[in-house]
C-alpha cells in the first residue's frame, strides 16, 4: 500500500544531512482517546536528543486522531512526519509503509494507544552508542504497575548467540515488536508484516530474531501497554464465539519458523526447541479452549477442527505436543500438562 505523498505533514524536519539513529514508527487509527498522551510520551523525550525522526501515519481515521496529530506537530521542534494512507490497509500496511521511508539506524514501532516511559529514548541512546546491538529489548508495564520481563536472561548485558536470543524470547512468550528496537537492516528486501493478516507480530518477530547477530536485553520498563476494550486481543478473550479467521492467522504465524531454526542454528539445544514448541503447544491450548466455548458444532465436528489446529501448528514445532505434555509432567507443572493433555485428547478422532 503506498502512502499518500500529497498529505504529509511535517514538524521540523532533520536538515544536517546525516541519517538519523532512530526512527519512531506509530500507526494511527481511531485512537483519539490516546494518541496524544502516546505521541506525548514521545515529543517530551526528545528535548536535548538529536538525531530522532518521527514518523507517524494516518491509516484514514475517522475520530480525529490525525487532527490531533497535526495539532501536536505544529507545535513541536522536532523531526516528525504525518503520512497518509489513501485507503485504511491496518497495522501491518502502515508499518510497512513506514519502514519502507525510515532513514534511522534502528527503529521502534509504537502503537498509539501505548506509552513511552520517560527516560526510555535517553537510556536506548546509551545502550546503542555503546554497544550497537542488531536488537534492544526492554520490558513494559500495565495498568496497575506489574512489569512484564520480554526475555529470559541476565539483564543489563548483551550477546551474540542467535540460540539465546530465540530460547530467550520464546521462553517469555511476548513476541510483539514494540518492546524490542531493532536495526533497520534486519528487515532487508523480504522481511515485512503481513497485511491483513492478524497476530502480525508473531508471524515476523522470530524471523527478525533470526537474522540478528547481537542483542542487548536492557531489562527496564520502556513501555507502558494498554489493553484497550477494542483491540484484537481483548475480542478475543472476552467473546464467546469462535473467530476462525483470527484464529487461523494464529495458528500459521509460525508457518516455516522450525525449518528456519533449524537452518540458522543446526544444532540448537533441546531446551530452545522446547520453549518453541510450548509457545505453540500453549496457543493450541488456547484455540482448543476458544473452540468449546464458542461451540455450535456436534462433538465430532468439535474434534475435527481441533484436529485440524493441532496438524497445523504440530507440524511447525519442533517438538511433538505431546512429549511436551511430557516435559510439564516431568517439570511438576501439573495444571499445563493436563491441559494440554486435554486439548490433544479432544483432537483425537472418538472410536466407533
Amino acid at each position: 500500500m503506498g502512502v499518500d505523498s500529497a498529505a504529509v505533514t511535517s514538524g521540523v524536519p532533520s536538515n544536517t544531512g546525516h541519517r538519523p539513529w532512530l526512527s519512531i514508527l506509530m500507526p494511527v487509527y481511531n485512537v483519539a482517546p490516546f494518541v496524544e498522551e502516546c505521541l506525548g510520551s514521545i515529543l517530551d523525550q526528545l528535548d536535548g536528543q538529536p538525531g530522532i525522526e518521527v514518523i507517524l501515519l494516518d491509516d484514514q481515521s475517522t475520530d480525529g486522531s490525525a487532527d490531533l496529530c497535526r495539532e501536536m506537530i505544529a507545535r513541536c521542534q522536532c523531526d516528525v512526519r504525518l503520512l497518509h494512507h489513501a485507503e485504511n490497509s491496518g497495522p501491518s500496511a502502515a508499518r510497512n509503509s513506514m519502514l519502507e521511508v525510515a532513514r534511522g539506524d534502528y527503529v521502534w514501532f509504537v502503537d498509539a494507544d501505548d506509552k513511552i516511559l520517560p527516560g526510555a529514548i535517553r537510556s536506548l541512546h546509551e545502550i546503542v552508542t555503546r554497544a550497537r546491538p542488531d536488537i534492544v529489548m526492554c520490558d513494559y508495564v500495565r495498568e496497575g504497575s506489574e512489569r512484564y520481563p520480554t526475555f529470559d536472561g541476565p539483564g543489563h548485558r548483551g550477546g551474540n548467540s542467535t540460540e539465546a536470543l530465540v530460547a530467550g524470547v520464546f521462553a517469555k512468550r511476548r513476541l510483539h515488536a514494540w518492546s524490542r528496537v531493532w536495526k533497520r537492516d534486519l528487515f532487508g528486501a523480504s522481511i515485512r508484516f503481513p497485511v491483513g493478516a492478524y497476530f502480525e507480530d508473531a508471524a515476523t518477530v522470530p524471523w527478525l530474531l533470526l537474522q540478528a547477530k547481537s542483542y542487548y536485553y536492557a531489562a527496564e520498563p520502556w513501555v507502558y501497554y494498554r489493553s484497550r476494550p477494542g483491540s484484537i486481543m481483548a475480542r478475543i478473550a472476552k467473546t464467546r464465539s469462535f473467530d476462525v479467521r483470527r484464529n487461523d492467522d494464529l495458528a500459521g504465524a509460525l508457518t516455516g519458523f522450525s525449518r528456519a531454526l533449524a537452518e540458522a542454528v543446526p544444532d540448537a539445544a533441546p531446551e530452545t526447541l522446547a520453549a518453541v514448541a510450548r509457545f505453540q503447544s500453549r496457543e493450541f491450548v488456547k484455540i482448543a479452549k476458544r473452540l468449546v466455548r464458542g461451540r455450535k458444532t456436534s462433538s465430532t465436528g468439535l474434534r475435527a477442527e481441533i484436529g485440524r489446529y493441532r496438524a497445523t501448528m504440530e507440524a511447525h514445532s519442533p517438538v511433538p505436543f505431546a512429549a511436551i505434555a511430557r516435559h510439564y509432567l516431568v517439570r511438576g507443572k501439573i495444571g499445563r500438562a493436563a491441559a494440554l493433555g486435554l486439548a490433544l485428547a479432544m483432537a483425537k478422532p472418538q472410536r466407533s
